[in-house]
């Protein structure tokens, strides 16, 4: 499961009911009040991406959501602190991209807010799916950041994802599938790519919420392996309105982060 993914689903279940908190794609009651939720936290992930040298990264996240009817929109803009070679910058999605690898780089230290991201998501009535779930989204990262810093390529990227799962008493499998179409920045050419997810939320208790998944990136880059991982999270449902979420991942290919984890904490302000 994707960072972005995972603040979707945890400010919904910052304010879902126990019978809705299994999914992403399971969204709570809707009312005629728009929903208005903050997320925060820290993501930290290090891997060599085909190289000698190892790139860390951490991340100051933030993200506000409105949630109205069907409709989910969510804006949020990372602090990164990276240290690795020059030559890895965040590319679509914030997965790391090799440009131009040079043997023996030398190791960097730069930090900075990254691209703001700006996603909407529409999901489909229940009742007409046979009690399927279903949600399709579009997201866009919007080229703010330093590309100089390695921060950004410098351009703006797209992607389109379709989510589908189902309620089978505490379980809820999902299967996600999506197409990232990144910007054309002046200095290297990426390629469109696919990825998906498939996995699976479970109600622990009345207020707890596991979800693990298995998660395929496809590369925009050559010079890069696709991303394969493993995803579990964990989220505690504190009150009707806060929510908490540690995570953590391993990587299964040297297009993926070897290690990650996180933690966030989502707060339903109206």
């Amino acid at each position: 499961m994707r960072k972005l993914d995972l603040f979707a689903a945890a400010m919904l279940l910052a304010t879902a009911t126990p019978a809705f908190a299994g999914d992403p794609a399971v969204k709570p009651d809707e009312s005629a009040v728009p929903s208005v939720s903050l997320s925060g936290g820290f993501d930290y992930s290090s891997g060599n991406y085909g190289d000698r040298k190892p790139t860390d990264i951490l991340v100051g996240l933030t993200s506000l959501s409105v949630t109205a009817g069907d409709f989910l929109l969510t804006a949020s803009v990372p602090y990164l602190t990276i240290t690795g070679p020059s030559f890895v910058v965040v590319g679509a999605g914030g997965v790391p991209v090799l440009v131009t690898p040079q043997p023996g780089a030398t190791t960097t230290g730069r930090s900075g807010w990254g691209d703001l991201n700006l996603g909407i998501t529409y999901s489909l009535p229940s009742e007409d799916l046979d009690d399927f779930e279903v949600a399709v989204s579009m997201r866009t990262k919007v080229a703010t950041a330093d590309a100089s810093k390695g921060l950004s390529t410098g351009a703006t990227d797209f992607s389109f994802y379709v989510d589908v799962s189902r309620q089978f008493d505490i379980w809820a499998p999902f299967v996600n599938f999506g197409y990232r179409v990144p910007g054309k920045p002046s200095f290297y050419s990426f390629d469109d790519a696919p990825s998906f997810s498939v996995g699976t939320s479970v109600a622990l208790d009345s207020n707890l919420v596991a979800i693990a998944s298995y998660d395929f990136d496809g590369s925009i880059s050559s010079t890069l392996a696709d991303a394969q991982q493993i995803f579990a999270s964990l989220t505690w449902l504190a009150t009707d309105d806060i929510s908490l979420t540690a995570y953590a991942e391993d990587g299964l290919s040297s297009g993926a982060p070897k290690v990650g984890t996180g933690i966030l904490i989502s707060l339903k302000i109206r």
